[in-house]
């Protein structure tokens, strides 16, 4: 049981290590792919516009629902266009400001990507980011 307990641990940290090194080029701040309940955008009813960052093809927004449709919080999503093959989209949260983040890839459809987080802690800051011509571009942070 014992052997069991230590490969299940020594995979999880490979499992970590295994995250994209473009990932954590966004910076030295970056803890884990850590997603909370997922949304859907769909289910919003009216949006706002929190930022946008774009590369020479993709494009990203931070957008927050109006009505707090999560157990009484608004939903952040990240929302992404022009994706190519190999490019990346996250939803990043930090309770600290930005010194350290979490991170939430979002579920594709062919050129367009989405991912939803939600503002559990009032404090919480968000940012969308994507990863376009080998390079990240992402949005400021926003509570």
């Amino acid at each position: 049981m014992r052997k069991l307990a230590i490969s299940a641990a020594l995979a999880t940290g490979l499992a970590v290590l295994a995250v994209p090194s473009a990932a954590n080029a966004a910076g030295p701040g970056f803890i884990d792919y850590s997603c909370g309940p997922r949304i859907s955008y769909e289910r919003t009813n009216g949006i706002t516009d929190l930022g946008t960052a774009q590369t020479s093809f993709a494009y990203v927004y931070l957008v927050k629902s109006r009505n707090r449709i999560y157990k009484g919080r608004h939903v952040y999503y990240a929302l992404a266009g022009g994706l190519q093959r190999g490019d990346r989209v996250t939803l990043d949260w930090s309770d600290t400001g930005g010194r350290s983040w979490h991170g939430c890839y979002a579920k594709r459809r062919g050129k367009i990507g989405t991912a939803g987080g939600v503002d559990q802690w009032g404090g919480r800051s968000f940012r969308a980011c994507v990863f376009n011509v080998g390079r990240w571009v992402c949005t400021p942070w926003k509570k």
